[in-house]
């Protein structure tokens, strides 16, 4: 059985595994060029390790990554997106829709009365409590996969990033060894036989592509994109979600 495999959770899968696997991939990469002689060996531990609970094991600590770290996200983008969509200030729906979103919440969220304009200038904190009650009250009642397909993708894509993001100091501190420790095998075996080791040098390609994707790509702006997108899906599902009888606010 693959490690794959063994993750059958889709979230589990794409959005905790996959991080950790971007992690390790210069470790393997290298390894395997380090130590092809003795592949068979290290194919037998890593299956043992997989079949002991490791698959696991990485999926947790991909997601204990991008958890610590995600409120620094918030930090960085002034507030939650599921909260920053209902204020009056954003700009992703237009007034009428906002409004009409609003007062269908309003009805929906005991105690969670929408507020205006003038009330969310004159005291932001209070209004984001009102929109951080709307927002727990949808991700409640759209935790149905087949019925919300689009908002759990944006879920899925929102945690893979948040992850990955979350793993990013330690992602640029393995690619960079792999690439000091391949690098200098590399030309250690160069000088010393005159020949260019094609798998060396492959590891060492991998590990400073992952280094560049590392230090460039996996961004908090990169996380963004899908947690804007998460947001817009869940405000959307006022839409079609069912019930017009208000409910009871949970206490945290």
């Amino acid at each position: 059985m693959s490690l794959l495999n063994l993750i059958s959770e889709r979230y589990d899968r794409e959005a905790r595994l996959y991080p950790a696997l971007l992690l390790i991939s210069p470790a393997v990469a290298t390894g395997v060029a380090l130590f092809s002689n003795k592949l068979i060996g290290l194919q037998s531990l890593g299956a043992t390790v997989v079949g002991f609970g490791g698959a696991f094991l990485l999926t947790q600590l991909a997601r204990d990554a991008g958890k610590s770290r995600e409120p620094s996200l918030y930090k960085l983008w002034g507030g939650i997106p599921s909260v920053l969509i209902f204020r009056h200030s954003h700009e992703r729906f237009d007034s009428i829709t906002k409004a009409r979103y609003h007062k269908k919440l309003a009805t929906l969220v005991s105690g969670a009365q929408a507020p205006s304009n003038e009330d969310e200038q004159e005291d932001p904190a209070a209004a984001d409590q009102v929109y951080s009650a709307w927002s727990q009250y949808l991700r409640a009642n759209t935790r149905d996969t087949t019925k919300y397909p689009l908002l759990f993708q944006e879920n899925v894509s929102y945690g893979y990033r948040r992850n990955v993001w979350g793993l990013r100091p330690i992602g640029i501190s393995v690619s960079l060894l792999c690439s000091l420790i391949a690098g200098w095998r590399l030309l250690f075996i160069h000088e010393a036989t005159g020949e260019i080791d094609q798998g060396l040098a492959g590891a060492l390609t991998v590990s400073f592509l992952f280094l560049a994707l590392w230090l460039f790509r996996f961004t908090s702006d990169w996380v963004r994109v899908p947690a804007n997108a998460y947001a817009e899906r869940l405000a959307e599902s006022l839409e079609t979600i069912g019930g017009n009888a208000p409910v009871e606010q949970e206490k945290p």
